[in-house]
C-alpha cells in the first residue's frame, strides 16, 4: 500500500515536471513579464512611499493630584510617578481613537486635501476617516505601553502628527476630568458656603446671648448660685442682726448704719443675681446646644473645606497623564511599499497562476482525446 502511494507521488512530481519542461517558454516569459511589471508599478511614480514615526509611551497610574499629593497615607496606586496599568492604558488608547482627537489632528494638518480626497465626493469623510485610520494606528504592546504609529508621504508630517496625537491626549484627558471636577466643585462649593452662613448665624446667635449675660452655663451656674448663696447668707445674718443693733445702739449708731447698709446692699446684690441666674436658666441649653453645635459644624466645615481644596486642585491642575519613552522621528529610510516582498509575491503568484492554466490546458486536451 505505501509503496503504491510512493509510486504514485512519484510519477505525479515527474508530470508536474515534465509540464514544466514542456511549457518553459511561456512560464519563464510570464514569469519574466510579472517581475518587470511588479519592478515597474511598484515605483514612486504609481505607489507613493510612505514613512513611519511611532510614539511610545506608557500611562500614568493617576491623574489626580489631591490623591497622589494631598491625601497622607496615598497607595502605589495614587502615586504621581508611578506607571499604569492595564486598565490605564487601554482608557489612554479609548482617549486616542476618540472623536475629538482625530477631527483636531484633520484640521490642523488638513488632511482632506493631503490625502487628495475631493470634499464635493458622495461619501468623502467616509474615505477620508478611512485613510485615517489606515495611516494612523494605536496599539497596546505586551509591556502595558502604548504604541502610536503614523504612516504618511511626508516623514517631518508622519513626526509632527504622532507627536501631536500624544501631547492631545493629555489635553482631551484634562477636559474630560476637569468638567467633571468642575461639576463637583461647584456643589462642593455650594456646601461650603451653606456651612459657612449656618456658623455664622449662630455665632450671632450666641453673640447675643453674651450680649444678655451668657457665657458659659455650667460656669455662670455654679458662680452665680454661690454668690447668691453668700449674698442670701448676708442679708439673713444683716436682717436678724439689725433690730437688736437698734434697739441698744440707737438708729444713728454707726453699727447700725453700716448693718442697715449691708442688708441693702446684700438685697439689692441678690436682686441683681435672681435675674442673672434667670437668664442664665432661660437661655443658658440654648447656648450649650448652639455651642455643642459650633463645635460639630466647625469640624464638619474643616473636612468640607478640606475636600473643597481637593477637589479644586483637580479642577485647575493641567498635568501631564502620560510618560513618554519615545518621541516620534523623521524617518530617513521609507516603510511602505516593501519592493522586494511585492516582487517576491506577484512574481510567484504569476507563475502559479500560470502552472493553474498549463494544468487546465492539459487536461482539456486529454478531455478531447478521449472522446
Amino acid at each position: 500500500m505505501y509503496k503504491k502511494q510512493q509510486e504514485k507521488g512519484y510519477l505525479e512530481a515527474t508530470s508536474i515536471l515534465y509540464l514544466v519542461l514542456k511549457w518553459k517558454r511561456p512560464l519563464i516569459i510570464v514569469t519574466l513579464v510579472a517581475a518587470v511589471c511588479s519592478v515597474i508599478f511598484s515605483g514612486e511614480t504609481f505607489i507613493p512611499p510612505k514613512y513611519k514615526s511611532t510614539v511610545i509611551l506608557f500611562p500614568a497610574s493617576t491623574s489626580s493630584i489631591s490623591k497622589a499629593v494631598m491625601e497622607d497615607h496615598p497607595g502605589d496606586k495614587q502615586d504621581i510617578l508611578a506607571f499604569g496599568e492595564e486598565e490605564q492604558a487601554e482608557q489612554l488608547l479609548q482617549i486616542l481613537n476618540s472623536n475629538e482627537i482625530r477631527d483636531r489632528v484633520i484640521k490642523k494638518y488638513q488632511l482632506m486635501n493631503h490625502y487628495r480626497i475631493d470634499a464635493s465626493d458622495k461619501y468623502p469623510y467616509t474615505q477620508l476617516y478611512s485613510e485615517y485610520n489606515n495611516n494612523i494606528t494605536f496599539q497596546r504592546t505586551e509591556f502595558m505601553s502604548v504604541r502610536i504609529d503614523v504612516l504618511d508621504e511626508d516623514p517631518q508630517m508622519a513626526a509632527d502628527i504622532a507627536n501631536d496625537i500624544a501631547a492631545l491626549s493629555d489635553s482631551v484627558k484634562n477636559k474630560i476630568q476637569h468638567s467633571r471636577a468642575v461639576e463637583a466643585l461647584k456643589v462642593m462649593e455650594n456646601t461650603y458656603n451653606d456651612m459657612r452662613k449656618q456658623i455664622t448665624m449662630k455665632e450671632d446667635s450666641l453673640r447675643m446671648l453674651q450680649r444678655l449675660g451668657v457665657y458659659d452655663y455650667k460656669t455662670q451656674s455654679i458662680v452665680l448660685n454661690e454668690e447668691y448663696s453668700r449674698a442670701q447668707a448676708l442679708f439673713t445674718s444683716g436682717t436678724a442682726a439689725l433690730p437688736v443693733f437698734e434697739k441698744y445702739k440707737g438708729e444713728h449708731d454707726t453699727m447700725v448704719i453700716n448693718t442697715r447698709a449691708r442688708v441693702k446692699g446684700a438685697e439689692a446684690q441678690m436682686r441683681d443675681l435672681e435675674n442673672k441666674i434667670a437668664v442664665v436658666s432661660k437661655y443658658g441649653s440654648m447656648y450649650m446646644a448652639l455651642n455643642e453645635e459650633l463645635t460639630l459644624d466647625r469640624e464638619q466645615l474643616s473636612k468640607i473645606k478640606e475636600r473643597y481644596d481637593k477637589i479644586k486642585a483637580d479642577a485647575e491642575q493641567n498635568v501631564t497623564n502620560k510618560f513618554v519613552v519615545n518621541y516620534a522621528e523623521k524617518a530617513e529610510k521609507k516603510t511602505y511599499p516593501v519592493r522586494w516582498l511585492i516582487l517576491v509575491v506577484s512574481t510567484l503568484s504569476a507563475f502559479l497562476f500560470a502552472m493553474l492554466l498549463i494544468f487546465g490546458i492539459e487536461k482539456y486536451n486529454r478531455f478531447k482525446t478521449t472522446l
